[in-house]
């Protein structure tokens, strides 16, 4: 299947992750041809996520499908990057239903376009006018401190990175002093 890949599809860029689990970078222009040729020929029928990742640095989104065989034996990451600025790519939801939630959510997440799809609606932001909250420019500390109000009651909530510390330092007295007994019960003292 890696050598019709690399062969029909033009692409070195395919990584063995495991025996069962691989990943193939392809180009945007043929990234559908390239999931209906596995589906067709290989028996990739199941796609279990679409996933994104953020590239601010080199401005684009890594958009990954990924897809199973039906008996869920193997398992392939098809990867393609789109324009962060013009980001919309066509919808893959006409080949896998399961393909409309997803897209919903990362519509309304990176603000993507996925075009086709007639149902991206909100799913969880509510009336939200804001920067798509997981492209990396989206300032959450900014947002909450501008937008969010603290609930009466929440004013002796504590400082979380100096609890962990508080609770880190006191469980290494007590491994400390644990340690101390036990030396000195060694020692018959």
């Amino acid at each position: 299947m890696l050598d019709a890949i690399k062969n029909q599809f033009a692409t070195d860029d395919i990584l063995i992750k495991r025996a069962d689990l691989y990943k193939v970078n392809v180009t945007r222009q043929r990234v559908f041809e390239l999931i209906t040729f596995i589906g067709n020929n290989y028996n990739y029928k199941t796609l279990n996520a679409i996933t994104c990742t953020d590239w601010i640095e080199e401005g684009h989104f890594a958009l990954t499908y990924i897809i199973s065989t039906l008996d869920r034996k193997n398992t392939i990451m098809v990867q393609t990057m789109i324009n962060r600025e013009e980001a919309h790519i066509d919808t893959l939801s006409k080949e896998f239903i399961q393909a409309e939630i997803f897209e919903r959510d990362l519509a309304e997440m990176y603000g993507i376009n996925f075009i086709g799809n007639d149902n991206l609606k909100e799913l969880s932001l509510e009336n939200w006018v804001h920067t798509p909250p997981l492209r990396r420019e989206f300032d959450t500390l900014k947002f909450v401190n501008n937008n969010l109000t603290f609930r009466e009651g929440r004013e002796d909530n504590l400082d979380v990175k100096v609890e962990m510390k508080r609770i880190r330092a006191e469980k290494k007295a007590a491994k400390e002093a644990a340690k101390k007994l036990e030396e000195e019960i060694k020692d018959g003292k």
